[in-house]
């Protein structure tokens, strides 16, 4: 399952937090969409609640949970735009009336009339944090907190990388004790990829990302 859209290749790049995306050969890149204000994505009408709920709420739904966080980092909206049937994504994309389509399985025939991501999922770390700790805006002051990490992951070494004194730097070996740190004040900060962020603010309220740590990666 990937995300496509009629075109921008740095649109889709940025969305496909979800490995399910497609874009058509000429449309709306993510600078167009910013000054918009929105992101349009185009779901069926009768598309699974569990992989993308047509409507905000707390249990948005796998690809939407993901491109809910992407539109909140980029500072933009989400627009759900409802396609009558699977059939009627493709032409409504082609026509203008949204950026991408999530929840999508690619084809040899709609590779003709769309582009897809790639099967990877790109992804990011970022500095995570719990009210009262307000979100993580710089350097500075991700090196004045505790910051917790997984033992052994890729974040670890980018918070390392980033600066972070391995007095201050808590590995935990398993999420569910880097979370209940982060609950109990333990650490002011944890840093996890964005698409483990998706997963681990289902389990803990309140879950806010901030700035970006380390160079982008990618998943399979």
């Amino acid at each position: 399952m990937r995300i496509a859209s009629r075109g921008g290749t740095t649109m889709t790049l940025a969305v496909a937090l979800a490995a399910g995306v497609a874009v058509a050969s000429e449309g709306a890149d993510l600078a167009e969409v910013k000054a918009r204000g929105a992101l349009r994505v185009i779901i069926a009408a009768d598309e699974s609640p569990d992989t993308f709920a047509l409507t905000a709420g707390t249990r948005p739904g796998f690809e939407r949970d993901l491109i809910e966080r992407f539109t909140q980092l980029q500072s933009l909206k989400l627009e759900v735009v409802r396609a009558p049937g699977y059939a009627d994504r493709i032409p409504m994309l082609l026509r203008g009336e949204g950026d991408v389509i999530a929840a999508i399985f690619d084809t040899p025939d709609r590779w003709e009339r769309v582009a897809f991501t790639s099967e990877v999922i790109p992804t990011h770390n970022v500095a995570v944090t719990l009210p009262p700790h307000p979100p993580i805006r710089s350097l500075e002051e991700l090196h004045a907190v505790k910051v917790g990490v997984i033992r052994g992951a890729k974040p670890a070494e980018a918070a390392a990388e980033a600066g972070v004194k391995p007095r201050d730097l808590v590995a935990y070996e398993k999420m569910d004790d880097l979370l209940r740190a982060l609950k109990a004040g333990e650490v002011g900060a944890a840093v996890l990829p964005i698409s483990e962020l998706a997963l681990a603010a289902k389990r803990v309220a309140g879950l806010e990302a901030g700035m970006k740590v380390g160079a982008p990666s990618t998943t399979t």
